[in-house]
Formats: C-alpha cells, structure tokens, sequence
C-alpha cells in the first residue's frame, strides 16, 4: 500500500519542522519505500531542471527573503537501490547539502511562492525580475531591486542609429522617488560601446540632456531647481540614467500620470552625433502604491534645535522622512555674537577670508541630527546619522539609501530629506531621536619637530583629550604606501597620530600645520575610530600634509573645532497609517 505521506512529500519539505519532528520524519524516510521513491521522483526532475533558467539568478536579497519564509529542507543523495534494498534500508544523513540541488530547490521555491501569492505558476512579474538588467547589477541599490520585483520596470525597445553607433534603451523603472533607465550603445558589427566614465583621457561619451515632461511638454523640473539634476552610472555593459524626485514628493507636489523622458546623447564611442529617445513612463501604478502618513510633531532638544518631523512616504523602491530643523532664536544669537567675536563670517559663500576661515564659519553653525526607526518588537530596522558622515566606524546609518540631495534650506531652516530601504506602510514604527551634533572652536597647538618624533614622540592635551604625535614621514612616492594602520596615496608629509577623545567628543576637525617659516598648509585627518566601553572615543591614523614639498625643522599643529555629540534627547514619535 502507498504510504499516505507520499502524496503530501513535497508540503513536508517546506515545514518548518522542530527538532523533534525532524528527527521522526528522517526515521519515516529510512523506514518507508513509498516515501523515499517519490522523494528520489522529485530530485530526479530537479536534475532535469532547465539550465538556462539559471543564467539570471535572483538576487541574495530575493531569494534569502523567500527562504526565510519557507524554510525548505533538502535532502541528500539517495543510495542505489542494491546498495540499500527496502527489506534492510541503510541510514541516510538526510541534512547533507547538495549545492547543485539547493540551486534548483531555490530556484523552484521562488516561482512557487509567488504563484502563491499571485495566483498563477508562470508569473509575470517574476519572469520580468529575472530578466531585468536592474535587479541583475550588484551595484543598483537594494531598493530599486524591491520596486522591481514589484513590477515597477518595464522592458523596452527603443533604439536609434547614427554615425553607425545605435543606441538602445532597455528597460525604464518608474517610482514617485526615482526615475531610472538602462542604456545600452553598439558599434555597427554589434560589438558594446564601452561606457566607462573613469578612463582617463579623451571623454568618449557625452549624454547632452536628460529630461523629464508632462504629457503637455511641460518639464516635470525647473532648470533653476539646482541639485535635482540627473546622474549616470555604468551597470556592467549598461549606463544608468537616474532622475531623483525626492524634492517633488518631500515638498507635496503632485506628480502627472503619464511622463515621457527626454534622451540625447551628443557622443557615443568617440562620435559626435545625435542620438534622441522619447521615453514613455506611467506613473499611475507608482502613485497609487505611494503611501503618505502625515506626522507633524515638534521637538525642542536641550541644545536649541526645534525639529518638525513632518511626514514619511512609503514608495516603490523607498521610504521617505522629511523633516525640518532650525535654531531657536536665543541660540542663533549666542551663535553670531561667537562668530563675531572670532571674525568669522555668516556668509554662504567663502570671503576674502579664505577657505578654512569659510569651513570653520560653517561649521560653527551646523547642526546635525542622528535617528533610528524601531519596529514592533523594538529592534532598529533603519537609521539616519547626519552628523557623522564621515566617519563610518561610529556611525549609526543602517539601511540608508542615496536618492539626489538629502536636504536644503539655510541657516535658519533646513529641509531634510531622509531615503531608506522601502518598508510596507502599514508597518508600525517609531521614530526615535538618538542625538544632536553641535561643533565648538578650539584653540589646541602643539610644537613638533618632525625629525625627533620617531624616538621622542609628543603627547599633548586639549580640555581633556589627549593627543599622541609619532614618527613623522616624507611621502615622496605618489603611489598608496602602509603608514601606521592607514594606507595613504600621494606625496607630503605624514605624521601618525593616536588620540582619547574627551568625553562627548567624536571628532577633531579642520586641522591645519605651519612650518618654522611662518608658511601654513592645511592638513587632513586619516584615522580609524572606536567606540571605548564608556561611550568614549578613541581615533588612531595618520596627519597628512599634501603640499608639504620637504621635511621642516618644526612644525605647530591645530585644529580649529570639535565635533560633540549629545546624547541628552529624549523625543519617540510613533509613525501610524490613517485607516
């Protein structure tokens, strides 16, 4: 008699079984004849599977997200029948990974899942994601791979010829946050047009425009909106035209339904020459599964910066924060009676001055702010850290994504444009506030001689922060060399430094160097940081001089302001969909 469980074989595999039940089903399959003939059925049309179904895998993302949901238990190789007749079944680890099967076993789950979830075996949008040039590139971000696989791209076949090099557009992504096209250019032999922006020499390729229009030809953006510009970004064989419209959907304007994009390259290969594309983009599909949850909180943190937490939007391929921060008017004026004391400027643009005079005005004035969005179950799911973004090693950023400018404003009030991974909007989250930077101006110097550092080296000390100067090099050779735990490129000089920074303390900045001639030269910081037990920091790298030519008998080394961060905040939104 057929086993009852034969029949149900494939359902068992995906169980997510508990040990124990596990354990009772290897016992069934040793035992069971039935069981095991239909699970060798099922592995041997897993070998027949078509291999060209495996030239466009799934990304990691994808595929780990269904094997999350379904778990799949695959089994190992079955023993010949001599090797193991029923009568006297041979124990089989039925836990051995086959990679071969996995691969088809994966492939197989995916199209089952979603002809689960849509309805039918042979999905469209599935189909369309494997074949998409976007979700095939490793280096388009994670969210327009989502808004694909949630068949927001669509392929196409535009093309036109000219100086014997046809340009073709492939496929266009539509989104209320991006517009994004693939291009592809071959030479009269069918032969790729190399798209490489980075070789140096003569630019080959020149993309003239790239705009975006309602159906009235009406352009979608304004040319004096500056900074909502498009990119380009090579893609493997392709080059990708992106279009950010985070500005339109963060400030409420309303997008059209229908878009065409406007596309001409003036150089392809090294030809001068007009290629011109119209590219017709629907936008309805992207709007309707646009989601907009209004906030509209405010917050006063110790430091004086209100924040006006105005709305998330949940996209396609991302979600949205806005928010809005300025200064309280008490503190705005305690910050221009401190740069008028130093003679600093409250200009935007660099004085007579110079520079580091301009840098350090800005500096004075900036605050930043770092968040964190929690679920449910409190664990962070995405996170924003304006203030240290440059230095990743103490970063809170987790699941940001790049989307055109993240803000705009003056110093009175900012605009803030926060992009992350795209999140269901039903999903119930809370904004929390993590913590404010602010920068104050330091008047730290240290008098080194540069030769001596090597067997002397100098320890210095700044309202609590203690600096160590060692072994000073001069850089000669242009190319990257290992010094100290850094690896640096270029000539000038180069002095290794390691400091405990003082409590709140997160970085030292504007550094700056003046030789024995009195002759000054700006200075970088190139370190690695660590967060010590007690919240504090510890930075170790290296000082470079790029225009240092020769090694100075001495040197006086400052900078000009330390960045604090304050953790004194304590402001939690909860981010909840109107039924």
């Amino acid at each position: 008699m057929k086993c009852v469980r034969a029949d149900r074989l494939a359902a068992e595999l995906n169980q997510d079984l508990s040990p124990f039940e596990a354990r009772q089903w290897e016992r069934h399959l040793e035992s069971c004849a039935d069981c095991r003939n239909e699970m060798e059925r099922l592995l041997v049309s897993l070998d027949d599977f078509d291999p060209a179904l495996e030239e466009v895998q799934p990304d990691d993302g994808f595929t780990q997200a269904i094997l999350d949901r379904l778990d799949p238990y695959v089994p190992g190789e079955l023993p010949h029948a001599a090797e193991a007749p029923d009568s006297a079944p041979k124990r089989i680890d039925w836990k051995k990974r086959s990679v071969d099967i996995l691969k088809k076993v994966t492939i197989v789950v995916a199209g089952l899942a979603v002809a689960i979830s849509l309805g039918t075996f042979v999905s469209p949008t599935f189909a369309d994601y494997v074949k998409s040039i976007f979700s095939s590139s490793k280096d388009v971000d994670q969210g327009i791979k989502e808004a694909v696989k949630q068949g927001f791209a669509k392929q196409l076949d535009l093309n036109v010829t000219d100086q014997g090099v046809t340009l073709r557009i492939k496929e266009v992504l539509a989104d209320t946050l991006r517009i994004a096209v693939m291009c592809e250019a071959v030479d009269q032999n069918g032969n790729k047009i190399d798209f490489d922006l980075l070789k140096p020499g003569e630019r080959k390729n020149r993309l003239e425009e790239f705009i975006l229009k309602d159906k009235n030809g009406t352009p979608l953006i304004k040319p004096e909106e500056v900074g909502w510009g498009w990119t380009m970004r090579k893609e493997g064989e392709y080059i990708m035209i992106r279009q950010e419209l985070t500005g339109l959907t963060a400030t409420g304007r309303e997008l059209p339904d229908e878009l065409t994009a406007e596309v001409h390259w003036a150089k392809l290969d090294g030809k001068e020459g007009s290629w011109k594309l119209t590219v017709p983009i629907d936008m309805a599909e992207a709007k309707r599964a646009t989601k907009t949850v209004a906030v509209n909180q405010q917050y006063t943190s110790p430091q004086g910066l209100k924040i006006d937490f105005k709305k998330v939007d949940f996209a396609p391929s991302a979600m949205l924060l806005s928010l809005e921060t300025q200064l309280t008017p008490e503190v705005r004026e305690r910050q221009k009676q401190i740069m008028k004391q130093n003679g600093l400027s409250e200009g935007m643009n660099p004085g007579p001055d110079g520079f580091q005079a301009f840098q350090l005005s800005r500096a004075i004035q900036e605050y930043k702010i770092a968040y964190e969005l929690v679920d449910e179950q409190g664990k962070v799911v995405a996170a924003q850290d304006d203030g240290l973004l440059r230095d990743r090693d103490l970063s809170i950023d987790k699941n940001t994504i790049i989307n055109g400018i993240s803000g705009t404003g003056t110093d009175e009030v900012m605009q803030l444009w926060h992009t992350f991974v795209p999140m269901n909007g039903d999903r119930k989250l809370t904004f929390r506030l993590h913590s404010i930077y602010t920068n104050e101006l330091s008047d730290f110097s240290a008098k080194l001689k540069p030769a001596q550092l090597q067997q002397k080296p100098v320890q210095a000390e700044d309202h609590g922060t203690r600096l160590t100067f060692s072994n000073f090099v001069m850089k000669t050779d242009p190319a990257e060399a290992k010094i100290g735990n850094q690896t640096v490129s270029g000539k000038g000089g180069v002095i290794e430094v390691q400091a405990e920074l003082a409590k709140d303390v997160v970085g030292l900045r504007l550094w700056q160097v003046k030789d024995e001639t009195g002759q000054e030269y700006e200075a970088r910081l190139e370190k690695t940081s660590t967060r010590n037990a007690d919240g504090t920091v510890s930075q170790q790298g290296v000082l470079v001089i790029p225009q240092l030519e020769k090694e100075p008998k001495e040197l006086t080394v400052t900078y000009k302001a330390v960045q604090k961060q304050h953790r004194d905040v304590k402001w939690e939104v909860p981010i909840v969909a109107k039924p």
